[in-house]
């Protein structure tokens, strides 16, 4: 019997999940997504835009696999959502081409990761709320300084080896594209967003990043920080952002990878796409 090619745009609260990729005993996304797809007699071999860590949460993931059953895609739209928990969402399913993969096929990601100042209500869990004197002990910060945060991102933007911002241990193609890498403070609160788009990302290295980035702004380390890491291939020793404040925001990929993209079961509000809740996403569902 012919395989047939399908892919699924999902959503994720990531606090409710031990990471992406399935590992014994926990709860994971793609045990999650598999157990829903069992009951339709399928068990297929997922393959992930991006493989999020515990706690990382998801706005637009992608993720495509290979069956034999003959699926419709609002049918398998339906089944995941009823079979999975209310923490994960499937926003839309497609039939789509035999070349799609879901990592292979991607142009790029996007990541947002979300700081600010205690206390901000409905951002627990959601953003690394400052001070934190488990990661800078004796600091008691009112603001950070955007400009040099801003500057000290701006110098991992292009090719590097990011040898000293991965996980201990990963040892080979540790070059990466970082296409940009803004931050923004909002009008309405003592909170920020760090932005980084790139090709791939290696493990950790968001993280790394933006707790570099974080050090600077609060004027613990100088802007050059970054810069001087990849300049030096050092390994970076300092603060590693928590996982609770990272999103993956999007993916995008050629304009004929996928039958479309987007549609009116994107998350509709009038403030920025920063987080979806658990209760924003079971309303969805």
């Amino acid at each position: 019997m012919e395989k047939r090619r399908y892919a699924l745009r999902i959503a994720y609260d990531g606090g409710a999940f031990r990471g992406f990729q399935r590992q014994p005993g926990l709860a994971t996304v793609e045990q999650a997504l598999l157990q829903a797809l069992s009951p339709m007699g399928i068990a297929p071999r997922l393959e992930v835009a991006a493989r999020t860590d515990a706690g990382v949460h998801a706005l637009s993931q992608f993720v495509s696999f290979w069956a034999r059953a003959d699926l419709e895609p609002a049918a398998l739209r339906e089944a995941v959502n009823r079979g999975t928990p209310p923490a994960l969402t499937c926003l839309e399913a497609w039939r789509a081409p035999g070349a799609f993969h879901a990592r292979a096929s991607a142009t790029s990601r996007t990541y947002f990761y979300l700081v600010g100042f205690s206390p901000l209500d409905g951002l627990e869990g959601r953003a690394w709320l400052l001070p934190d004197q488990r990661a800078f002990a004796g600091v008691h910060p009112e603001s950070l300084d955007v400009p040099a945060m801003s500057e000290a991102l701006a110098s991992a933007v292009g090719e590097h080896d990011f040898t000293g911002f991965a996980r201990p241990g990963e040892q080979r193609g540790t070059v990466r594209t970082l296409l940009r890498a803004d931050v923004e403070a909002a009008p309405w609160g003592p909170l920020y967003a760090m932005r980084l788009e790139g090709r791939g990302f290696l493990r950790a290295q968001v993280r790394n990043l933006v707790g570099t980035a974080v050090a600077v702004g609060l004027g613990l380390a100088p802007a050059t920080r970054i810069a001087d890491l990849l300049r030096s291939r050092e390994r970076y020793r300092g603060v590693r952002a928590p996982a609770w404040g990272l999103t993956l925001e999007n993916v995008e990929y050629p304009p004929d990878a996928l039958p479309r993209q987007g549609d009116a079961d994107s998350p509709e509000t009038d403030r920025p796409p920063y987080f979806v809740s658990r209760s924003e996403t079971a309303s969805r569902r």
